[in-house]
């Protein structure tokens, strides 16, 4: 029996993800993405689909907040679409229903390596170029290698607010696991990218932007939450173990003891 299947009674100001990123849904009103803040802006500023869980949006600031601390000069970095006030069908995503997901365009820097405003959607090749392709006469801009990895491995450190996803191109990747391997110290946060940064199989490349998505926790599972995805080697038995798929008795002191069995 899993936890996801079983119903039960809120706190009437309780947020909860219920399902999955693609059929999923937020029970109660999830929590709102301010339009800018410490190292951020949001990308469609007024829009409705900036809402997520409390765990995705305090990663997103956390991180944004430490590369705006680490580099000088800094330019806030773009936060796209999240999810409706209560998830649901998203009219530009297949995902995005739950509130766990969110896009963030990546940071950008032009051809002196001086930070830019990624201002737009614009697809990175292998080599880390972009050009804005309605604008022929369009300054080049570039992928910021440093920035976007302090990002990334502010989120991939964050125990609390386990991260099950980074989708991006392959490109990207291979661009950002390169810089990584010639300026990160910590090994952990290098084997950890190997897993999560990954382009879709069944999707956009996510040449010009990132798709970060949050794993499901003990907590979140027992509300509802469905991830149906890896659970990483990383990943403690506090924070994501999953629910027990066994039976048990048909008793009230059986059925509190596999809720909370982790």
């Amino acid at each position: 029996m899993s936890s996801a299947c079983v119903g039960f009674d809120l706190p009437r100001d309780a947020v909860a993800t219920v399902g999955g990123p693609s059929r999923g849904y937020i029970r109660g009103r999830g929590v709102s993405m301010p339009d800018s803040g410490p190292g951020f802006v949001r990308a469609r500023p007024g829009e409705d689909t900036r809402f997520g869980t409390s765990g995705l949006i305090e990663a997103i600031r956390e991180a944004a907040r430490a590369v705006m601390q680490r580099f000088a000069g800094t330019r806030p970095i773009r936060v796209g679409d999240l999810s409706a006030p209560y998830g649901g069908r998203h009219g530009r995503h297949h995902s995005h229903r739950s509130g766990r997901d969110a896009d963030i365009i990546y940071y950008a820097m032009d051809e002196g390596g001086a930070p830019i405003d990624g201002a737009g959607f614009f697809a990175y090749d292998r080599f880390g170029v972009a050009r804005d392709a309605r604008d022929a006469h369009a300054e080049l801009q570039f992928l910021d290698e440093a920035r976007n990895w302090h990002f990334m491995r502010t989120l991939l450190l964050d125990d609390e607010r386990p991260i099950q996803w980074i989708f991006c191109s392959a490109g990207v990747k291979t661009r950002l696991l390169t810089w990584a391997l010639a300026h990160e110290r910590n090994p952990e946060v290098l084997w950890r990218a190997t897993y999560v940064l990954h382009q879709p199989t069944d999707g956009r490349p996510h040449d010009d932007h990132f798709h970060i998505r949050l794993a499901c926790t003990a907590q979140t599972r027992a509300e509802g939450c469905v991830d149906g995805g890896p659970v990483w080697p990383w990943f403690n038995e506090r924070t994501v173990k999953p629910a027990p798929d066994l039976p048990f008795a048909n008793d009230d002191a059986s059925l509190i003891h596999a809720l909370l069995d982790d």
